[in-house]
């Protein structure tokens, strides 16, 4: 397109939207829950894509972030047609997707619903109808292309849509892209940034930094990607204050890869039963028999003892997919030991419950986390803990 083409069709969306209001678009099938951030500001500033990108490099870290090969030069280049960042793309697609081409909701590699852009009413579309048809969106290279340029679409109008619709606050175009026009959250957006993050490290080929503790031991982070989000913390109710947490919930997506904090040896590689008994060892080969199963609340996960000067420093990782080390293995600190899964979880998304035990008592990881986790006071979902603490406290005391 001409660039008195592009002017001429850039007043048209001006026009249309000063125009009556429309129903706002949304998706019929929301987003899953995620959590949120009371205030935003409490992320840093995200860091700055590289450029200019080199394909190859940037095809070996999508297929690190996917777990599988992706065609990442159709997604570099539906980016560099459409202008719109590619690691956020990239981002978008594990967020949505984890990189299928058949998601449980919407089509294609970015899960578009495509009843949220044809119902009518809004912005004229950046792309034919006929794009938005499901087996448009399932192949991988038209799928691509059509949400690049829906997604530069968002970034240009977005400003104007939130003065127009009742947002909840958010950080930027991903979150229409997500919810439409009306935004009902930033957990999916904060999602899609954390998995850029994670994008952008393995790009420039990042390793992890460590953080000298007060035990006497440095610290890496558990998850790529940090700043990360703690969800909940030791000593919160569960099972309706029937016991105690023990430990710290790093909010998380499922297959993400889980490394050791410090240097040490794995003393405990197995699951956890009902009845919370301990059963192990379990070689890395035997977890497919009980992935399915009714686990206890640590589910499948690991334990790493580390040379702390005097002391006793344990480390634990629970409610993992898998992991790849046996007892007795030795592991160097951001080793890749496991993956997130949601073994043992009830209720709650996928996370990493993480413990670190001192001399055979249990400390807040956040003592020693603190670099790369934001607490969960800053979360949402911590206040609706306390509110649902205090109800259920009256109700005790009637």
């Amino acid at each position: 397109m001409r660039g008195g083409q592009k002017l001429v069709a850039a007043l048209i969306t001006v026009v249309a939207m000063d125009a009556a209001a429309w129903t706002p678009r949304q998706p019929p099938i929301e987003p899953p829950k995620a959590h949120e951030l009371r205030q935003l500001d409490r992320w840093p500033d995200e860091p700055t894509s590289p450029a200019p990108v080199d394909a190859v490099r940037f095809g070996e870290a999508v297929a690190a972030l996917c777990g599988r090969d992706v065609p990442s030069d159709e997604l570099l280049l539906a980016a560099r047609e459409a202008d719109v960042d590619a690691f956020a793309l990239a981002g978008l697609m594990f967020a949505q997707s984890r990189c299928h081409d058949r998601p449980r909701v919407g089509y294609g590699l970015l899960a578009i619903q495509p009843e949220m852009y044809l119902r009518g009413g809004g912005p004229p579309l950046p792309v034919d109808r006929r794009a938005l048809w499901p087996a448009a969106l399932r192949d991988p290279v038209r799928g691509l292309r059509t949400g690049a340029r829906l997604l530069r679409m968002w970034q240009e109008l977005h400003p104007r849509i939130d003065r127009r619709f009742a947002s909840e606050s958010h950080r930027s175009e991903i979150a229409h892209f997500i919810w439409g026009d009306r935004v009902r959250g930033s957990g999916n957006e904060d999602l899609v940034f954390t998995a850029r993050r994670r994008l952008i490290e393995h790009y420039a080929g990042l390793s992890p930094v460590p953080w000298l503790t007060t035990l006497g031991i440095p610290f890496v982070s558990p998850l790529d990607g940090s700043p990360r989000v703690a969800t909940s913390g030791p000593g919160e109710d569960r099972e309706g204050g029937l016991r105690r947490h023990r430990g710290l919930d790093i909010a998380a997506l499922e297959g993400e890869p889980v490394r050791s904090v410090a240097d040490g040896v794995v003393i405990f590689a197995g699951v956890s039963l009902a009845g919370s008994v301990r059963h192990g060892p379990v070689a890395p080969d035997q977890l497919g028999r009980y992935r399915k199963r009714p686990l206890g609340v640590g589910g499948i996960y690991l334990c790493v003892r580390h040379e702390a000067p005097g002391k006793d420093v344990v480390s634990c990782y629970m409610h993992l997919d898998s992991y790849f080390v046996a007892e007795g293995t030795r592991v160097l600190a951001g080793e890749l030991i496991g993956y997130v899964g949601r073994t043992g979880v009830k209720n709650s998304p996928a996370h990493l419950h993480i413990e670190v035990r001192v001399d055979d008592l249990a400390h807040n990881p956040l003592r020693y986390l603190a670099g790369w986790v934001i607490p969960p006071q800053a979360t949402k979902t911590y206040r609706h803990m306390l509110a649902a603490r205090r109800a259920r406290l009256l109700t005790n005391t009637r």
